[in-house]
């Protein structure tokens, strides 16, 4: 039998050669390809996540910004009666109190003016934080009373209608109805016209029930345990010492900064 030539067995180990080399580029493009489909999978995942992320954040901004009134707290634990008028380091005070304390009403009587002019001048930043314990039922008069204010300050005059609330109830003793809450008090607030609606509306949908429940748990959770308190940068006043009346009161919370 004769052997096969050299340039035979050359030609067959180039083909071989080249079978090799082409499925070795196949295989290559193969996976080329399945990295390339992986890649736009893993993106596509990618980029319906954040998608979903962002609405979802969107809805919860958009949630919280319908239940939680404009001038709350970072913490959504009470509101600030003087938005945007602190001075850079000006003390924070915040009032603890339930719209149906009596102890509560004599103390805004009595130092609610040196505190409103205090905020308005910027020498402190003034939160209120009102408390419901004092309910003698589901949703009584004091979270009504709360939801009432928070809903004032949707249209801007929370401060007025704070006073506005305690003034009553010197004047009628406990017991806020309806009609009080929002005729008499939004009228002595000056909330009028297309805001009385938006109140009202507020009012009657309970739109910031939540945020009234939340402010009475952090305030109790904090350690307050009745009302009226005060505490300037969260240390709390003893109230023995405003004895001096309403020019005292301004001397303890400068002490106490």
């Amino acid at each position: 039998m004769s052997k096969p030539s050299p340039a035979k067995s050359d030609s067959r180990r180039a083909q071989l050669r080249a079978a090799q080399i082409e499925q070795a580029r196949q295989a290559k493009n193969k996976r080329i390809a399945i990295f390339a489909v992986v890649g736009v999978v893993v993106v596509a995942l990618v980029a319906a996540g954040v998608l979903l992320f962002n609405r979802f954040s969107s809805e919860q901004e958009a949630r919280q910004s319908t239940s939680t009134p404009p001038n709350a707290t970072a913490e959504r634990d009470g509101v600030v009666l003087n938005p945007g008028k602190a001075a850079e380091g000006a003390p924070r005070v915040e009032v603890f109190s339930d719209y149906q304390c009596p102890a509560c009403a004599q103390f805004e009587a009595a130092f609610g003016p040196t505190l409103g002019q205090m905020a308005e001048a910027g020498e402190i930043e003034l939160v209120a934080r009102t408390m419901t314990f004092l309910d003698q039922r589901p949703n009584g008069d004091s979270t009504r009373a709360a939801n009432a204010a928070a809903c004032a300050d949707l249209t801007g005059h929370f401060a007025a209608y704070n006073t506005a609330v305690f003034n009553q109830q010197l004047i009628q003793g406990a017991g806020l109805s309806d009609d009080v809450l929002t005729g008499t008090l939004p009228n002595q607030a000056g909330i009028t016209g297309a805001e009385l609606d938006t109140f009202n509306s507020c009012f009657a949908d309970k739109q910031f029930d939540d945020f009234v429940k939340h402010v009475n748990t952090e305030a109790s959770r904090s350690g307050v345990t009745g009302t009226p308190t005060v505490r300037v940068n969260g240390e709390e006043l003893d109230r023995d010492r405003l004895s001096g009346g309403p020019e005292s009161l301004r001397t303890v919370i400068q002490e106490m900064s």
